[in-house]
């Protein structure tokens, strides 16, 4: 199942939410200089290292399991965002080009299969930690994460951020995420931990397919053929959230024009 119903009631109202409050803060940032627009992003920056750096200690002192470890497809949220607010420098714009498509990615699956990204147990389950009734950080943690890098999507979207070279744009994007599934990609064999679903996947028609690679050329030759089927997926998708952000910045943000 792609939506449950509680995704609908908590995903729906978000959004209407997100769309509003991007809105409003690009038209209110739309005469100022780069740093000032770039202001909100920032702050959500912030409260997603503020987040992760919560939810690591919380492991370290819990009992820390290696799939806590920030090499999932959404921690590039850790490493891109803060460069894009806070690098200087020529590599800026590529920086904030990378930030831009990570957003766009994790909107694209919240959009159409969230729950891939996080259950309805998981939602239950912060709600509970919320009010005091169990539940469990990491799931609170795991629902604000997402819920913040959502949001992050739209203002790329509105405030027109992104300064487009498609050509360059789309070398930059293949090259980070080939890059990704060339790191990733083995340390979750060797530590046997799914990131990025390397290891198996968590959509039961690709796992179908994992499983009966390897049930017909054997486990290294039919586990080598997903991962390296995924890698493939990992690479399209976000050129095609590339295109999608560029066509939806055309329509309601403040577009830049392509130029070297």
């Amino acid at each position: 199942m792609f939506w449950t119903s509680l995704h609908a009631y908590t995903l729906i109202p978000q959004f209407v939410v997100y769309i509003a409050l991007a809105f409003v803060l690009s038209r209110a940032l739309k005469n100022k200089d780069r740093e000032s627009q770039l202001l909100p992003l920032k702050i959500c920056t912030v409260l997603l290292l503020v987040l992760e750096a919560a939810k690591q200690i919380m492991g370290i002192v819990t009992g820390y399991s290696t799939y806590w470890i920030p090499l999932h497809f959404c921690s590039l949220f850790l490493y891109f965002h803060p460069l894009a607010c806070f690098c200087k420098g020529k590599l800026r714009e590529r920086f904030i080009l990378i930030a831009g498509v990570v957003s766009t990615c994790l909107f694209l699956f919240m959009a159409v299969y969230p729950n891939i990204i996080y259950s309805d147990d998981a939602i239950r389950s912060m709600w509970n930690y919320l009010t005091g009734r169990g539940g469990s950080f990491f799931e609170l943690h795991t629902v604000l994460f997402h819920g913040i890098g959502t949001f992050t999507f739209f203002l790329f979207m509105f405030q027109g951020l992104i300064r487009f070279n498609t050509r360059k744009d789309v070398v930059t994007v293949v090259i980070t995420y080939g890059l990704y599934c060339l790191i990733v990609a083995p340390v979750a064999q060797l530590i046997d931990t799914n990131f990025n679903n390397f290891v198996h996947s968590n959509a039961p028609f690709l796992e179908n397919i994992r499983l009966s690679m390897i049930e017909s050329t054997g486990a290294f030759a039919g586990q080598t053929v997903y991962v390296l089927i995924l890698s493939v997926g990992t690479i399209l998708v976000p050129l095609i959230a590339y295109f999608i952000l560029k066509w939806t910045t055309g329509l309601f943000g403040l577009k830049k024009s392509d130029r070297d």
